[in-house]
């Protein structure tokens, strides 16, 4: 599995952890079937299966490479940005009125 993330690295993506049973954001883990891992996004309002993989990491690495995925590891990377200057701060409770 090294070689996944050596690929994700390469290509510049993030696989996106989450709380769930795969701890893969957008993989469903579906026993029984000889690829068991799905890679699934919401794309206009609607859950879209991006293919069926061997393993979480493999349909993780999917979905990072999906429009989505990438939002929102962008989102995320922004979100995790530096923080607030003091003075940020306080221009930014202004605007939101706090």
């Amino acid at each position: 599995m090294e070689a996944l993330q050596q690929q994700s690295h390469a290509e510049g993506l993030t696989l996106l952890v989450a709380d769930s049973k795969t701890g893969y954001l957008g993989v469903v883990h579906q026993p029984g079937r000889p690829k068991p891992y799905l890679a699934r996004v919401c794309r206009g309002g609607e859950k879209v299966h991006l293919g069926s993989f061997a393993t979480a990491k493999e349909a993780a690495l999917c979905v990072a490479r999906s429009p989505e995925g990438q939002a929102v590891a962008a989102e995320r990377a922004a979100a995790a940005a530096a923080p607030l200057t003091s003075k940020e701060a306080r221009q930014q409770a202004r605007a939101e009125e706090l």
